[in-house]
């Protein structure tokens, strides 16, 4: 006979597991939508019209994530945007996807070293699969001498110290967000237990860091976070000569006022990246251009058009998709959007 003591937490766990089975078949506990009680519908409906006119079939996926998934679902979100491997990818002749499938991480390889864009979430990220990335690719990372910061969002810069450390490279992000990451909660949330890296370069609207044979133009562009910076470089495929633009924060704004600033940015932005001939899209997530998918085409079909050249217009199309989303997201509040 099995001792008593030893069948009453088998028992137990049965009912728990009983009892949580039928938890999570009762509607009564399924997880909700995010709901906007005092949404302006008509403004909502307008904003989502222009979006999608905007978006046509092309950008699609990035109409229906700014628009909807983000905003509303974040258990969709968090399936999608989990911490993960992928395989590293030489994007470009002289651009490097080195990140993972949460959030991204790039490297610029240049004449006299290498630029490198965002860290992941921490030392460990950048140890473990940075690096590694790097290396499997033919980068030595000790060539690393920059590193640039798109925004003070701990998964952004969590990986900078440790690079700055063990490479000597020089790490430069804005004013607005240098404060971000050096308060005393590094922005708060998840990242809070951080170490930031030594304030190195601090970056104004407009600064252009230069490496050897590249020239990475900046501009602060607020509303992600206060001093989100964007970045305009060249690259080529198989040797023909491009523009990459990163807009640092397409992951929208938060509030009302962050989304005001959000909107101004974008159209200041739209009007640089035309003005400069941009026609490459890059995000600093993968999932906000399916950037994973991309590249593993490029991995299986290299003679292929580059997917991530999109062109003058479609780059431009899809900042407007971003920009009607957060006029969208506006309306949610009650806002008209306009």
């Amino acid at each position: 006979m099995i001792p008593r003591f030893t069948r009453l937490p088998a028992v137990a766990v049965a009912l728990a597991a009983a009892t949580l089975a039928n938890a999570q078949s009762d509607p009564a506990h399924y997880p909700a939508q995010a709901s906007f009680p005092h949404e302006n519908r008509a403004a909502v409906a307008r904003h989502l019209a222009q979006a999608k006119q905007l978006a046509g079939a092309d950008l699609d996926d990035a109409f229906n994530w700014r628009c909807f998934i983000s905003p509303l679902d974040k258990r969709i979100v968090a399936g999608v945007q989990h911490d993960g491997l992928v395989p590293p990818t030489r994007v470009f002749d002289n651009l490097y996807s080195i990140g993972q499938n949460a959030v991204s991480a790039w490297a610029i390889d240049t004449s006299a070293g290498i630029i490198v864009i965002d860290t992941l979430n921490n030392a460990d990220e950048a140890r473990d699969i940075l690096v590694p990335n790097m290396r499997s690719l033919g980068l030595d990372p000790a060539r690393i001498r920059t590193v640039l910061l798109t925004h003070g969002h701990g998964d952004h810069w969590g990986g900078a110290k440790y690079l700055q450390d063990t490479f000597g490279a020089r790490v430069a992000t804005s004013e607005q967000d240098w404060a971000m990451i050096e308060s005393p909660d590094h922005g708060g949330g998840p990242f809070a237990h951080l170490v930031p890296p030594r304030r190195d370069q601090v970056l104004k609207d407009g600064d252009v860091v230069t490496l050897g044979n590249t020239s990475v133009k900046a501009y602060v562009t607020p509303g992600h976070t206060p001093g989100t910076l964007s970045l305009i470089f060249p690259v080529s495929d198989h040797g023909k000569r491009h523009m990459a633009g990163l807009m640092g924060g397409t992951g929208g704004g938060r509030d009302s006022v962050s989304a005001h600033e959000q909107i101004a940015s974008l159209a200041r932005w739209q009007a640089i990246t035309r003005a400069a001939g941009v026609d490459v899209l890059v995000t600093n997530h993968p999932v906000h251009m399916n950037a994973t998918e991309k590249e593993a085409m490029i991995r299986y079909l290299p003679d292929a058009p580059n997917p991530f050249i999109y062109g003058v217009e479609k780059y431009q199309r899809y900042m407007g998709v971003m920009s009607a989303c957060s006029r969208v997201q506006l309306a949610r509040l009650g806002e008209s959007g306009d």
